[in-house]
């Protein structure tokens, strides 16, 4: 991947970040703690990485960075050796060459095992001894280490690639010196989480430099806010559209980089010193319908790698397009594909392994909001394209962003209250997973608004949601909710009858320490506004809104 203007592009992240910076720390104390950052395309992984290197200033730690993606094996040797003679030479401020040869010439006197080594390498390669080149390859860090005196902090972006090495065991082959290369800093990344997640439990998982995972999600409604102020500084826009643009990018922060370019480019070009509607539909219009626009092509390309598949690419759009459409039980999908359930599994395994469709209990739902967008009211109808008018297919998608954006502001103009009424309306005894933690919700059959009277005179807003089983209490809360709240609600419930089998806290902005740990005594379950806004998004509704 091309480097990034950190300076410009970066935002937020900052927890992940210690978080590497300490593990260098520890490096230099004895204590190695490896690291993968596991995350969907375009969420930030490989800026956070660059981000981490341009503010590395420790010249006793020397940092190598290996982009992966579709790469092959010669690419993988010659970088990994150049770059880490690079490296050294960079760090000696001394003059530093793009050559092999140049390189081992100017670190010869210096580095003079690892030089011979690095050239034994290159030879064995050239000569199509890939097992050999390789194993001699996994010694280099050691030997650098030992001979520099120096730390290496090796970076894999896109690592699970190496999978297509002609190399047998090569994830093993790798565990293995990582345990014993104590000197050495691993951190991995992958835009494919189920892929590495069984690459690090199955073929990395080590007695000694065991990896620490750390999810890379999309941005939340506030950071997304964020990103798209430092955009648009000195270009106004209101508050509806800006959350509209969020809620639309799914918080990805590409997409909002590529958007806000668009808008202050148009906005400069019409002469408004403020955005409206009619200027972010055009955005849209022509970054995500147009065929050559540039969110366009990138989906395009999406679609198009799975055709280099084992699997026709015909047969998966399909399954795609049915998930895109809310079609998100294997039932469902048999029903509308009317194909067997061996080859729909088949299928549904294809993109579930792309990354592109996420399973949560027995609901598949397309992970990226804006390309599901794209799915739905783009590719699906350029598949289907029987345009009798010339441009009825840009009026419709005029027509649906429109809808959108008018369909969106109704929706946030609603109290919590009611959009967490919908919500229960639309679960049916499925099981999901939030913040890594199972939950069974229930059909609901009857659900009405309540108000409970807690100590000092406050009312808090709750619901009573009946089901076969019984009652449910669900409080909702947008202040931070704190011990005595969750007395009072205790209080409350003990006067209701029947007494409800389930409390659920929807607390927007958190609980303290101590209420936490009293609703964890009381068997509560708590939905912070990341959870509910995962269920919104599984059920193809807007994010809330404070």
């Amino acid at each position: 991947m091309n480097f990034i203007d950190t300076d410009r592009y970066f935002f937020a992240r900052r927890d992940i970040l210690e978080v590497l910076h300490k593990r260098v720390l520890g490096l230099k104390e004895g204590y190695r703690q490896n690291v993968a950052l596991l995350g969907s395309r375009t969420v930030g992984k490989t800026s956070i990485l660059q981000r981490f290197m341009a503010d590395h200033d420790d010249p006793s730690v020397i940092v190598v960075y290996l982009d992966l993606e579709e790469r092959d094996f010669a690419y993988f040797t010659a970088q990994f050796v150049k770059t880490i003679l690079y490296q050294f030479l960079k760090g000696q401020n001394q003059p530093v060459h793009e050559d092999l040869k140049l390189l081992c010439a100017a670190c010869r006197g210096t580095l003079q095992g690892t030089t011979v080594l690095v050239e034994a390498i290159n030879a064995l390669v050239k000569e199509g001894k890939y097992p050999e080149g390789y194993a001699r390859l996994l010694s280099l860090p050691e030997v650098f280490c030992a001979e520099s005196g120096k730390s290496l902090v090796l970076i894999l972006d896109e690592f699970q690639d190496m999978a297509d090495f002609p190399v047998n065991s090569v994830f093993q082959e790798l565990g293995k010196r990582i345990m014993t290369q104590k000197n050495c800093l691993y951190i991995v990344a992958s835009s494919y989480a189920q892929k590495a997640c069984t690459i690090l439990s199955e073929k990395l998982s080590l007695l000694f430099g065991n990896f620490e995972t750390i999810p890379v999600n999309p941005f939340d409604l506030g950071s997304s806010l964020g990103l798209i102020d430092r955009h648009l500084s000195g270009v106004k826009m209101g508050l509806y559209l800006k959350n509209f643009l969020a809620d639309f990018t799914g918080g990805h922060p590409l997409y909002i980089n590529i958007l806000c370019q668009e808008l202050i480019a148009l906005s400069g070009i019409y002469r408004q010193q403020e955005i409206y509607a009619p200027l972010l539909l055009q955005s849209v219009e022509n970054l995500v319908f147009n065929p050559w626009g540039v969110l366009s092509r990138h989906f395009d390309l999406q679609v198009q790698g799975l055709y280099r598949g084992p699997k026709s690419g015909r047969s998966l759009s399909s399954v795609l397009i049915a998930v895109a459409q809310g079609h998100h039980k294997i039932s469902d999908l048999n029903r509308h594909l009317a194909v067997k359930p061996s080859q729909l599994a088949g299928r549904v395994a294809v993109l579930l392994e792309a990354d592109i469709v996420e399973k949560n209990g027995n609901y598949y739902h397309v992970k990226d909001k804006l390309f599901k967008y794209w799915i739905k009211y783009v590719y699906e109808r350029r598949l289907k394209a029987m345009d009798m008018e010339p441009g009825r297919g840009r009026k419709m998608f005029k027509e649906e962003i429109n809808r959108a954006v008018n369909d969106f502001q109704m929706t946030a103009r609603k109290d919590l209250s009611s959009r967490v009424v919908g919500l229960l309306h639309k679960f049916d005894d499925e099981a999901f997973e939030l913040n890594g933690r199972r939950y069974k919700l229930s059909l609901f059959r009857d659900i009405k608004p309540v108000k409970l009277r807690l100590s000092a005179g406050n009312f808090f807003d709750a619901l009573v949601a009946g089901t076969h089983e019984g009652q449910w209490l669900v409080v909702i809360k947008k202040d931070p909710v704190h011990e005595n709240d969750v007395n009072g609600i205790m209080e409350e419930m003990k006067k209701m009858s029947p007494r409800p089998q389930r409390c659920v806290v929807v607390a927007l902005s958190g609980l303290d320490d101590n209420a936490k740990l009293r609703a964890l005594q009381e068997k509560f379950w708590v939905w912070n506004e990341p959870e509910v806004n995962a269920l919104m998004h599984l059920y193809d509704e807007p994010c809330i809104v404070r």
